[in-house]
């Protein structure tokens, strides 16, 4: 078995389930060890939102290391060209709520330069994932550009989410993490319903978590 090991990251369990249930070991309550292929995998369960996954990554990263790591989760997409169930490639983040309302609107950290735009790991105030990966399962996933958010009323209200595709709750501080880091990842998401949309029978969560764990078993068994 290959001892160095993969580390998938998901912030709920109710996520990666399946990949959860498949023959694992418990090492902690949010710490889990698997292996697809003789590859070894351990799988953290973050927690919902930015500083959730800031903490929990951060906390492992500083004590264990890992030959690549993946970033799964379910997520809402901005636009109904992208058909609920559809996996993506997410390879550019944002905090796209990170900032103050102001008389002129609302701005960023940029805006007020409270924070440098262009200074690692940020270009143009973006995260752009620099990982070149040799996957044929990867390579067939549509690329998106992600946002993260922590409410969905202050995204429509500052319209920040323009020339987005999808949004998470955790995804930029996943970036910023592994990037700091300079660690290889990628964040893979299945789409599961439309940003703002009340209407709860139009969304699928099933389907969505299905096809997640479909694909990143898929990608692990290619990685290994």
């Amino acid at each position: 078995m290959d001892t160095n090991p993969i580390l998938l990251v998901s912030a709920t369990r109710l996520e990666i389930q399946a990949i959860i249930d498949n023959n694992t070991l418990e090492i902690s309550d949010d710490l889990i060890s698997t292996s697809i292929n003789n590859q070894s995998i351990e799988i953290l369960i973050t927690g919902v939102g930015i500083h959730a996954m800031t903490y929990s990554l951060t906390r492992l990263l500083s004590s264990k290391s890992y030959k690549f790591i993946i970033l799964a989760g379910i997520s809402g997409s901005f636009s109904e060209l992208i058909p609920i169930g559809s996996m993506v490639n997410v390879m550019s983040e944002s905090f796209s709520d990170l900032g103050i309302n102001s008389d002129n609107g609302f701005q960023t950290l940029f805006d007020l330069d409270l924070a440098n735009p262009n200074k690692w790991p940020y270009a143009n105030g973006i995260m752009e994932n620099y990982t070149l990966i040799n996957n044929k399962i990867v390579e067939n996933i549509k690329i998106v550009k992600g946002s993260t958010i922590q409410s969905i009323q202050a995204i429509k209200e500052n319209n920040t989410a323009i020339n987005l595709d999808v949004e998470s709750m955790e995804g930029a501080a996943f970036f910023y993490c592994c990037m700091m880091e300079k660690l290889p990842f990628i964040q893979i998401r299945s789409i599961s319903n439309y940003v703002g949309e009340r209407d709860k029978s139009r969304w699928n969560i099933p389907l969505a978590v299905d096809n997640l764990n479909n694909t990143i078993v898929d990608i692990l068994k290619e990685i290994s």
